[in-house]
């Protein structure tokens, strides 16, 4: 992940891959036949991780509001406790090697935010945006904030984020 972050999928041959994890090449040929196929697999990981820290964020019993908002901000910390996993996410999330089907897998973990958005949308509390446009912009927001905040002091990004947050809210709601 962090070979392919930092140099790029085309500087990062396989071998410099097998190296820096202390295996050899057919070793990482017989689980992953092509770098297409591990750059789906890192991007299917990083997905399944973002989905365990969001099911600790999730609490029915808050207002839809407070809800999105722990989800936006468990978003952020983990790109911020991850950097790595930021790193790729940012350079390969709308990357042509991410095959349609690893995004529709990737995808599918977010449902209790997907089915929070379409919630706030039924109760006119969320602008009636098609789905993926509105998941397009709160990941884009999230995306800009991190690269933004990383070089911010640690003590100041709760505050940045509340703003942030506040920002995001005016945009999405009705």
């Amino acid at each position: 992940m962090k070979l392919l972050a930092e140099n790029g999928v085309q500087a990062t041959p396989m071998s410099a891959i097998a190296k820096a994890a202390n295996t050899g090449m057919g070793t990482i040929y017989n689980y992953f036949p092509t770098k297409e196929a591990l750059i789906n697999a890192i991007y299917l990981h990083i997905k399944g991780s973002e989905f365990n820290l969001l099911a600790t964020a999730e609490d029915e019993s808050k207002a839809l509001k407070v809800r999105l908002f722990h989800f936006y901000s468990a978003f952020v910390e983990f790109y911020l406790k991850y950097p790595n996993s930021f790193a790729f996410m940012d350079q390969f999330h709308s990357s042509p090697i991410i095959t349609d089907v690893t995004k529709e897998e990737g995808k599918a973990n977010f449902l209790p935010v997907i089915n929070l958005l379409k919630q706030g949308q039924k109760d006119g509390l969320i602008k009636e945006i098609e789905l993926d446009s509105l998941l397009h912009f709160l990941a884009g927001t999230i995306t800009t904030f991190v690269r933004w905040v990383q070089g911010q002091p640690k003590s100041h990004r709760e505050n940045l984020l509340k703003q942030q947050w506040r920002m995001i809210w005016d945009a999405i709601k009705e």
